[in-house]
C-alpha cells in the first residue's frame, strides 16, 4: 500500500530530508511541515509547508492537514514537544500511525525507533513477564546489529550551529516560535563558549579525582548527570530539573549510605555549563554532612567507572541499561522503560536509604530478553549525523514501519546466536 507521510521536527541533521526523499523514490507522497527556520535549513525544498501561526491555531490546521492530504504515518523527533504533541494525538485519534524518534535506549550504533511514543509513552512490555513471553515470539526473529558506521561529534557541532544559523536569518518569517529547550541560544552560548575553552582542563582534573577514588580502595556509587532541559527529568521523573535529584541523593547518601563510602557525581558530556554543578554540590555536601565524601567529574569514560563502582543511582538516563549490561545494581528514581523488577530498582521496591547497603544486581535472564525486545521492536542501526549511518537509520526504519523499497541494512543475526550486542 502507498503511503502519504507527514515529517515534523527532527533532528539537528538532514536524515529527515534524505528519509523522505527515499520514499519518495518508493513511489510514496512526503509532506514537510517546517516551523522553525532550523527546519528550512534541513530541508531545502520549497513543496515543504510553512506553520507560522499562532499556537492556538495549530490543532485545527495540523487536523485539517491531515486529513485533507490523507496521512497515513506521522513522524517525528520527540513526543513531547509542545506542537508535536497535539499532532501526536490527533493523529492517533484519526488512526494515522505515528514513527517517533530519539537518540537512542543503546549507544552508540543504534538510535529509537517506536510507534505510537517513546520513554515514559513507550509500548514495550513493561514487567518480566511480559519481557520474556515477548522474547519467545522472538525466538527465530532477526536482529540487525549495532552500526559500525562513523558518528563524529564535529558534524554534530557544524549541524546544531546551521540549525541556528537558519533560525537567526529566518526569524521574521517564524517570529511565534519559541524552542522546547528552556534556554535560547544566546543565554546557552554564556556557558557552552567557556566550557569548550576550558576543556583540557576539565578533562585533566576529572582523570585526577577518579584515580584518586580508586586509589582509596573505599566503596563507591556512581550517579551520572543528565541535561537540565532533557525531557526524561521535566516531564518523566518527580523533579523539575537536575539540582533538584542532586538534593534529594545527596541527603539521602548522607544519612543512609555506608560511612567509608563515596559519591562520583558526573556531568553530562553535552551540558551547557549555565549551571555550577561543582558548586551547588559542595554547598549541599557541607549542608548535608558528607562534603568530604563527594567527588565531582566532568569527563572521564563510563565504562571504567561502571567497573569498579557499587552501584547506579540515577533519575532515568539512558546510561543505566549500560549499567545493567556491566552488571552494575541500578537504582533509578524516575520512570524509565528498564525501571522494573529483574532490572532497575525503584521506590516501589525498595527506598533509596535501603539501597545503599543492599543495592539488587540485575537479573541476567531478564537482561537478556529485555535486550532482545529493545533490538527488535524499537531500536533501528546508524545514527543521524554520518552519510553511512543515516543510510543504515533509513534501511531500518522501512524495515519497521513496514514499507519495501529501503536501503540495504548490514547482516542480521538470530536472537538465540549469541544475545544482543552492547
Amino acid at each position: 500500500m502507498k503511503r502519504t507521510v507527514l515529517f515534523l521536527q527532527g533532528p539537528l541533521s538532514f536524515f529527515f530530508y534524505r528519509f523522505g526523499k527515499a520514499l519518495e523514490d518508493a513511489g510514496h507522497r512526503v509532506l514537510r511541515v517546517q516551523l522553525c527556520g532550523g527546519d528550512v535549513a534541513f530541508w531545502p525544498d520549497r513543496s515543504a509547508r510553512l506553520w507560522r501561526g499562532p499556537s492556538w491555531q495549530w490543532p485545527q490546521w495540523i487536523g485539517q492537514l491531515m486529513a485533507e492530504e490523507g496521512v497515513t504515518d506521522l513522524v517525528l523527533l520527540g513526543d513531547w514537544r509542545p506542537l508535536h504533541q497535539e499532532a501526536v494525538l490527533l493523529a492517533k485519534s484519526r488512526g494515522v500511525r505515528v514513527w517517533v524518534y530519539e537518540e537512542g535506549y543503546v549507544r552508540p550504533g543504534y538510535v529509537t525507533l517506536e510507534e505510537g511514543g517513546v520513554n515514559a509513552s513507550s509500548a514495550l512490555p513493561k514487567t518480566p513477564d511480559a519481557i520474556h513471553s515477548r522474547a519467545r515470539e522472538l525466538r527465530d526473529a532477526l536482529l540487525f546489529s549495532a552500526s559500525k558506521a562513523p558518528n563524529p561529534m564535529v558534524r554534530r557541532v557544524q549541524w546544531t550551529i546551521w540549525h541556528h544559523v537558519g533560525n537567526f536569518f529566518l526569524w521574521p518569517l517564524f517570529f511565534r516560535y519559541k524552542t522546547h529547550r528552556p534556554y535560547c541560544i544566546g543565554r546557552e552560548l554564556t556557558g557552552l563558549i567557556p566550557r569548550y575553552l576550558w576543556r583540557t582542563e576539565r578533562r585533566r582534573e576529572s582523570i585526577s579525582v577518579l584515580r584518586d577514588v580508586v586509589k582509596r580502595l573505599d566503596p563507591f556509587y556512581f550517579m551520572p548527570l543528565q541535561l537540565d532541559s532533557d525531557s526524561q527529568i521535566r516531564r518523566h521523573s518527580p523533579f523539575t530539573g537536575v539540582l533538584d535529584s542532586l538534593s534529594v541523593v545527596i541527603t539521602n547518601f548522607a544519612a543512609n549510605a555506608p560511612k567509608n563510602s563515596y559519591l562520583l557525581i558526573k556531568n553530562h558530556p553535552l551540558d551547557n555549563g549555565l549551571i555550577n554543578y561543582r558548586r551547588y554540590i559542595r554547598s549541599m555536601g557541607v549542608a548535608a554532612g558528607c562534603a568530604s565524601r563527594l567527588r565531582f567529574v566532568e569527563d572521564v569514560k563510563n565504562g571504567p567507572v561502571l567497573d569498579m563502582c557499587q552501584a547506579v543511582v540515577l533519575c532515568n538516563s539512558t546510561l543505566g541499561l549500560s549499567a545493567l549490561s556491566h552488571g552494575r545494581a541500578v537504582y533509578c528514581l524516575g520512570s524509565s522503560i528498564y525501571a522494573m523488577e529483574g532490572l532497575a530498582v525503584q521506590s516501589e521496591e525498595m527506598p533509596l536509604a535501603e539501597f545503599w547497603c543492599n543495592p539488587r544486581p540485575p537479573s541476567a535472564t531478564v537482561l537478556h530478553d529485555f535486550l532482545t525486545v529493545l533490538r527488535h521492536d524499537a531500536l533501528v542501526p546508524g545514527n543521524f549525523y554520518s552519510p553511512e549511518g543515516i543510510r543504515e537509520v533509513i534501511g531500518g526504519s522501512f524495515v519497521r514501519m513496514g514499507i519495501e523499497g529501503g536501503p540495504v541494512l548490514p547482516s542480521a543475526s538470530r536472537c538465540l546466536s549469541g544475545g544482543p550486542e552492547q
